[in-house]
């Protein structure tokens, strides 16, 4: 009789072992191999949350480079439910500088482009889900409510266009936050994970003085609205970028300041050279289409055609 060789038993079972799969661009983070129970499973390679203890920083130092948090703790369904957005536009002197370089050469303000792609980003969203609402905030010195949450973007734009800067001694962003919380009513579902909340709340920030430190504390009442997973805050930053010789890295302490607000890892931040062209501008409101529980974290987003090649395998294509 034939006997089996020694140890090839223990071949056998490593044969058995399956392999896991790799870091790809539609598995960016091994999602479908992690092996979860039960209801773990309905939210797998969801919508990203990581909880206050895992908040992201960036480094004044080292640019606006940003990364997500080490890991993901909260997950919520990856639906697309009616979205809340709050634009707020920062009205300060600095947003009248004709310093944009336009379509055709010529040279604008960061207010007026501001307007034009907040015009665009209505419309298209409107476009895309006509659930969604939208309302309009003005900030210079305090937060104004200009317009209520609406779903008609006629309503959104008709606010938009004649608003005047105005010189800013301070930026208040508890009165933001305050002003915010009188006027929403965030979402509670009894399972975060599995049940979809009936709408999100999102603020988009356009702001654009580079040396104007917010007031903000973060009460508890602050902390428990940015902890909240079906609440959002992006960040559009119009810098001078290398214009600010004297003091260069005043517009990263301030880029910095934003994404120390990020406490779950879920919002998108971007910075604009108020020096460049006013596409960079309309890109990064593009980018912010996008609905906040369907895309990934910052740090994972790639935006470039697939035949350009290949990107990293850690970026997940929105």
């Amino acid at each position: 009789m034939d006997t089996p060789e020694p140890g090839s038993a223990a071949e056998d079972e490593e044969e058995k072992v399956p392999e896991v799969r790799p870091r790809t661009r539609s598995n960016p983070e091994g999602a479908e191999d992690r092996g979860q129970p039960g209801v773990g499973k309905r939210s797998e390679g969801e919508g990203e949350a990581a909880s206050a203890g895992h908040s992201p920083q960036a480094s004044p130092g080292h640019g606006p480079a940003w990364h997500g948090p080490a890991e993901v703790q909260v997950k919520t369904p990856r639906v697309n439910c009616p979205e809340k957005v709050i634009i707020c536009l920062d009205l300060a002197e600095e947003m009248a500088l004709p310093k944009l370089e336009s379509f055709n050469g010529c040279r604008s303000n960061a207010l007026t482009v501001s307007q034009k792609m907040i015009e665009m980003f209505v419309r298209t969203k409107h476009k895309i889900d006509k659930s969604h609402e939208f309302a309009l905030v003005v900030v210079n010195n305090d937060a104004t409510w200009l317009s209520g949450f609406t779903s008609d973007p006629r309503e959104v734009c008709s606010c938009l266009y004649d608003l005047d800067t105005v010189v800013c001694q301070s930026f208040n962003l508890d009165g933001l936050f305050n002003l915010i919380q009188q006027k929403i009513e965030l979402p509670v579902t009894d399972n975060v994970q599995t049940i979809p909340p009936p709408f999100v709340v999102r603020t988009i920030l356009v702001f654009g003085r580079p040396r104007c430190q917010p007031q903000f504390c973060g009460g508890e009442h602050v902390k428990k609205l940015l902890q909240c997973p079906y609440f959002f805050f992006d960040v559009v930053y119009i810098h001078n970028g290398q214009d600010e010789k004297e003091d260069e890295g005043s517009w990263k302490d301030m880029f910095s300041f934003f994404g120390s607000l990020d406490t779950k890892g879920t919002n998108y931040k971007y910075e604009v050279p108020l020096a460049g062209p006013a596409l960079e501008l309309h890109n990064c409101m593009a980018k912010l289409l996008a609905h906040p529980l369907q895309r990934p974290c910052q740090s994972h987003a790639a935006y470039g055609l697939l035949e350009g090649g290949d990107s990293p395998d850690s970026e997940a294509t929105v």
